[in-house]
């Protein structure tokens, strides 16, 4: 990892910091899901967030993130399927 990851795309500490933590917490709270090895991706990404972010690598940084929003739409869209075929909410598609 040494290799890839270097400074670049300097971001200022204090803007990310927040949109950081939120999209680490949300992906987490979906980690406690009993599905097999459902973890990995999310678990994945958000030890690319950790080295992004401790390496000040702002590139890394926007496609751990970008990644880490699209595993979350996935699995929000996978909830809501399966809310809709208990019937509780309606269908997507």
């Amino acid at each position: 990892m040494e290799r890839f990851i270097r400074p670049r795309w300097a971001t200022p500490f204090e803007a990310t910091k927040r949109a950081v933590g939120g999209v680490v917490l949300l992906p987490a709270t979906s980690l406690l899901a009993p599905i097999p090895l459902s973890n990995i991706p999310r678990a994945l990404l958000t030890g690319l967030i950790a080295f992004a972010y401790l390496q000040e690598d702002g590139l890394l940084l926007v496609a751990a993130l970008a990644g880490s929003l699209v595993m979350l739409a996935v699995a929000s869209v996978a909830a809501w399927e399966v809310l809709s075929a208990t019937g509780w909410v309606p269908g997507l598609l």
